[in-house]
């Protein structure tokens, strides 16, 4: 019984490997085919080794020529194995075209040095009668282990330098491998050493090789990983290493991305029968790669497009869906066509300005839409925005701005509206409308909230507020903060921690609240027991109408300056405000104007049945010690 046993289970698990990956070859993307060159490379690696063991088993071959020639073929492929697995990493190393090429050409020069050394000097062959114990010896042998472990160590060192570069589960897959081999290697060589008086030698350096590219097969390189069994089309993960390819190619495909809306198609035809005959319309019309990202969007790569012909191939293309499909409903479709690469940075920034598309939709004023130098360009801004945002949010460059509100009874400024404002390293201020929506999709509204209100609180206990004429600041609260089922006890703890009396408290809450509509009822019934007030904000902008402000114990209502503008500009619209102010005030609720700007406004509204007026007329949003010393200026106060 010859010493091949590890070497045959290598061999047979390398075959189920290339059954599985060949299964799903089409979906192969450039590392998926890296590694099969990997695999393929260990493949033979292993079937020389059992050659060799059994040439050496061979009477009449032990010694020979080709029992020789085997065995330092066999070390050869061994520094080839782990050259490839050095290349295998610096794919995804994201390293300059200069830097990769250096590395490919140190890699060849020094599989070939090692090569012709191995090959160079002599090689000792161990032959065991019982079969069991064959193995080779000599300078070869030590020349393929420094060259092999010289190879796993720069791939270690440039795994670990690249690993936020990686993928974070081929970091975690290389380093499986890597362990394994060494693991197998070494203990080929320890147990060798350790046992050579016993006459047990271990060879299992393939085996360790065969059992790390079914590791790395398993968590990355199935090509059925990129695929999607529902359309038989590409996934995201797919599109990006296309994408990150093309970019170190320097090639530059155009494609187009595909939005549709789900829910509309869904209930026409049924989610997975919509996206099935979508992928295969695509397929008809000339389209190089089809891919399905996270957001169900496709994406469809072709190389002969330009504006005009893209709107005619949209139009054939909807035409024909519709028709085979028997769909009688217009799905709303938005085309949106990438015709440029070097319009970004590299793969991350493309796929992070096609999610910033994907989800601002608005932005794009047609049905097709090319992204231009000027939307990339528009797009970069937000990004930069985003990261000042989140540079002031984090070291706490984070202000409260108190704006004016007029009262028309008291003729004097009675009440403000606090407002949030960041800073950037600069010291320039950001406003609400660059960081709002961002914080409410992660969550830090909450916390930034919770700052705003206890800032007021400490404001409102170091001021006389009886002293200033101030019945009330108003505080905003965002629906994710109205989620919070421990809103109210949070608010109560600020407020007794600053002794405030909650009369001086008045939290505005939004018409989109109403999606919380029961936990914000309960907190606002706590809240308003121990004496907090409320208002509704931004009346008119949305769904709001009387019946929500019925259901909502809120003492003020605020029409929204869009609103408000329009009563001063349409008849109609200032019939219906009139009529819902009537309603509003029957109801013992109070008004607020937003947005006043001109004197004409102010005399307009001094006739009407309006409370307070807040707006640039009077003052923008000033900081607190501004603010003080607008009050005791406006209010005449000694």
């Amino acid at each position: 019984m010859m010493n091949i046993m590890l070497q045959v289970a290598g061999f047979f698990v390398m075959i189920v490997i290339f059954i599985f990956y060949f299964d799903d070859r089409k979906a192969a993307v450039k590392s998926n085919k890296l590694f099969l060159y990997q695999a393929i490379t260990i493949f033979v690696s292993i079937v020389i080794d059992i050659a060799s063991i059994i040439a050496i088993n061979t009477p009449a071959l032990t010694y020979s020529f080709l029992s020789i020639a085997l065995g330092k073929m066999y070390l050869c492929s061994v520094i080839a194995v782990a050259c490839m697995g050095l290349q295998y990493v610096l794919n995804d190393a994201g390293l300059s075209r200069r830097k990769y090429l250096f590395f490919k050409i140190f890699s060849a020069v020094f599989v070939f040095a090692s090569a012709i050394l191995a090959l160079s000097f002599k090689l000792d062959v161990i032959y065991d009668p019982e079969g069991m114990n064959d193995y080779t010896a000599g300078w070869p042998v030590t020349i393929t282990y420094i060259s092999t472990f010289t190879f796993m160590a720069i791939t270690i060192i440039m795994a670990i330098v690249k690993r936020k570069v990686m993928y974070r589960k081929r970091f975690i897959g290389v380093c499986i491998f890597l362990s394994l081999w060494v693991i197998g290697s070494g203990a080929q060589a320890l147990f060798n050493y350790l046992l050579v008086d016993l006459n047990i030698n271990v060879l299992s350096v393939s085996f360790a090789e065969a059992l790390g590219s079914l590791v790395i097969y398993i968590m990355l390189e199935n090509p059925s990983l990129n695929l999607d069994r529902v359309t038989e089309t590409l996934t995201q993960r797919a599109f990006e290493e296309f994408i990150d390819d093309c970019y170190k190619k320097k090639l530059n495909p155009e494609f187009v991305l595909i939005d549709y809306d789900n829910n509309i198609s869904s209930s026409i035809m049924g989610y997975n029968k919509f996206s099935k005959a979508i992928a295969r319309l695509l397929r008809e019309f000339n389209v190089k790669k089809i891919f399905k990202n996270d957001r169900n969007n496709f994406i469809a790569v072709r190389n002969d497009l330009n504006t005009k012909s893209l709107m005619e191939t949209v139009y054939l293309f909807k035409e024909q869906l519709y028709r085979r499909n028997n769909i009688k409903s217009e799905i709303p479709f938005k085309i949106i066509y990438f015709r440029d690469l070097s319009y970004f940075y590299g793969t991350d920034d493309l796929m992070d300005s096609i999610d910033y598309l994907v989800n601002n939709l608005s932005i794009l004023e047609k049905d097709i839409n090319e992204v231009t130098q000027e939307l990339a360009d528009k797009i970069h801004s937000k990004f930069v925005m985003k990261k000042k945002c989140d540079v002031a949010y984090s070291t706490k460059n984070v202000e409260v701005y108190l704006q004016p509100i007029y009262s028309n009874a008291n003729l004097s400024f009675t009440a403000a509206e606090a407002l949030v404002r960041l800073k950037d390293t600069d010291g320039n201020l950001i406003y609400p409308g660059d960081f709002i929506e961002d914080f409410e999709k992660d969550g830090r509204i909450v916390e930034l909230g919770k700052y705003v209100f206890e800032d007021v609180c400490k404001f409102i206990s170091e001021n006389d507020m009886e002293k200033l004429g101030l019945k009330y600041i108003e505080v905003n609260l965002s629906t994710i903060q109205c989620m919070q089922d421990n809103l109210a006890s949070s608010y109560i703890n600020i407020m007794e921690k600053y002794r405030i009396n909650p009369k001086y408290i008045n939290l505005e809450i939004t018409e989109t609240a109403q999606s919380t509509k029961i936990t914000l009822l309960r907190n606002m019934e706590i809240l308003r027991q121990y004496g907090v007030s409320f208002s509704l904000d931004d009346f008119g902008t949305g769904n709001s109408n009387l019946n929500y402000i019925v259901d909502m114990p809120v003492e003020i209502v605020k029409f929204d300056k869009s609103m408000v503008n329009s009563y001063f500009e349409n008849k109609i619209a200032s019939f219906v405000m009139n009529s819902t102010i009537d309603m509003i005030k029957g109801l013992g609720q109070k008004i607020v104007f937003e947005g006043i700007e001109t004197e004409e406004q102010i005399n307009l509204i001094k006739g009407m049945k309006v409370d307070y007026i807040q707006g640039y007329f009077y003052s923008k949003p000033i900081d607190k010690v501004t603010f003080v010393e607008f009050i005791l200026s406006n209010n005449k106060i000694s």
